[in-house]
C-alpha cells in the first residue's frame, strides 16, 4: 500500500494523530486505493507504487507515489471518518467516548469530510496533470493498452477537452468522459468524416506525426464538435458540482454527493447547451467537407414512398 506507517500518512495530512493504531487505519488506506487510485491508474500502477523497496527506492517512482500520497490521504479520511467514532464487537455497536474527548458535532463533521472530498480530487486532479507532463519518464509504466489507445483518440488530454468545455482541465473528469468520447467518434463523427478519414487521422495522431495545415484545420472543427458532443451526452451520468469557473466532478462518495451535486435541471440545461454547441460546430465541420470535396456524381437511390406504391426511382 502507498501508507504503511501512521507517520507516513501523517506527512501528508498533518492532523492525523499519531498515537493513531496502524492496524485501524490500514484497512481504509486499502479501501480508498482501490475506490480511488486504480481506476484512474490501473492496479499495476498502484501495486507497484505501494510496494517500493525501504531502501534505495526508484527516485522517480517515489516523486510519483508523494504526489498520489497527497490526494490518498484525503481518501482515508473520506473512507475512516464515518467508522472511527464506533466500534463493534460482541456487545454490538458502542459509540467512543472519552473524559477529555467528545464526539465532533453534526456541522464539524458535515464540514470536515466535504473539505477532504474537495481537497482529495483537487489533488488528485493535480497529480494526474504531473504524470502527463513527465509521461516520458514513467514509460514502462504507462505502458498498457488502455493508455495507448488514448492517444489514438482525438479528444485525448484533459486540456484538449478543458479548452472546449468547462471542466477546468480536470483529468478526472477527461478520465469519467472517456467511454463517451469514444462512442461520440465511433458513431457520431464517422458518420460526418467517414470511416477512411477518420482512420487516417487517428493513425497520424498515435503515430506521433507533425499534422499538416489542412489536418490542424481538421481537427480545429472536429474536436470542439466531439467535446462538446461527449460533454452533453455523458454530463446526465454524471455528478458534478459548481465551482464558478467550471464543474467539478465529485467522489463516489453518496452523502457528500446529494449535498453537493447540481441540481438536476441545471445538469440537463448544461447538456442541452452544448448539445446546441455541437450542433454548430457540426454543421461548420459540414461546410467544410463539402467544401474541399468534389461534388459527388449522382446516383440513383431507392426509397419508400409515403403515398403508398412500394418504391420509387430518384
Amino acid at each position: 500500500m502507498l501508507f504503511n506507517t501512521v507517520a507516513e500518512l501523517k506527512a501528508h495530512l498533518g492532523t492525523v494523530h499519531k498515537n493513531m493504531n496502524l492496524e485501524t487505519v490500514l484497512s481504509f488506506v486499502g479501501q480508498a486505493e482501490a475506490l480511488y487510485l486504480v481506476p484512474v491508474l490501473g492496479e499495476g500502477l498502484v501495486e507497484q507504487l505501494g510496494s517500493l523497496p525501504a531502501e534505495s527506492p526508484p527516485a522517480q517512482l517515489v516523486a510519483l507515489r508523494s504526489k498520489f500520497r497527497d490526494a490518498l490521504a484525503y481518501y482515508v479520511v473520506l473512507e475512516a471518518a464515518p467508522f472511527l467514532s464506533v466500534s463493534f464487537g460482541e456487545l454490538g455497536m458502542l459509540e467512543v467516548a472519552t473524559d477529555k474527548a467528545a464526539p465532533s458535532r453534526q456541522w464539524v463533521y458535515n464540514n470536515f469530510i466535504e473539505a477532504a472530498a474537495a481537497a482529495g480530487d483537487k489533488l488528485l486532479d493535480v497529480a494526474l496533470a504531473w504524470l502527463d507532463a513527465h509521461a516520458q519518464d514513467y514509460a514502462d509504466e504507462l505502458d498498457s493498452s488502455e493508455y495507448r489507445s488514448r492517444k489514438q483518440l482525438l479528444v485525448a488530454s484533459a486540456a484538449q477537452l478543458g479548452q472546449y468545455v468547462a471542466t477546468g482541465g480536470s483529468r478526472r473528469f477527461f478520465l469519467a468522459l472517456l467511454p463517451t468520447l469514444r462512442q461520440v467518434e465511433e458513431f457520431e463523427l464517422s458518420d460526418v468524416l467517414g470511416e477512411e478519414l477518420l482512420e487516417q487521422l487517428r493513425e497520424g495522431l498515435a503515430g506521433g506525426e507533425t499534422p499538416s495545415a489542412d489536418t490542424l484545420r481538421l481537427l480545429g472543427l472536429v474536436r470542439p464538435f466531439v467535446a462538446h458532443q461527449a460533454f452533453a451526452n455523458g454530463i446526465l451520468s454524471l455528478n458534478v458540482a459548481l465551482t464558478g469557473t467550471s464543474l467539478r466532478l465529485l467522489s463516489d462518495n453518496e452523502s457528500i454527493r446529494q449535498r453537493q451535486a447540481a441540481p438536476a435541471e441545471v445538469v440537463s440545461a448544461l447538456s442541452q447547451q452544448a448539445q446546441a454547441a455541437a450542433t454548430k460546430y457540426q454543421a461548420r465541420l459540414q461546410e467544410y467537407l463539402d467544401a474541399r470535396s468534389p461534388a459527388a456524381a449522382p446516383q440513383l437511390v431507392q426509397v419508400r414512398d409515403n403515398g403508398g406504391s412500394p418504391t420509387f426511382w430518384v
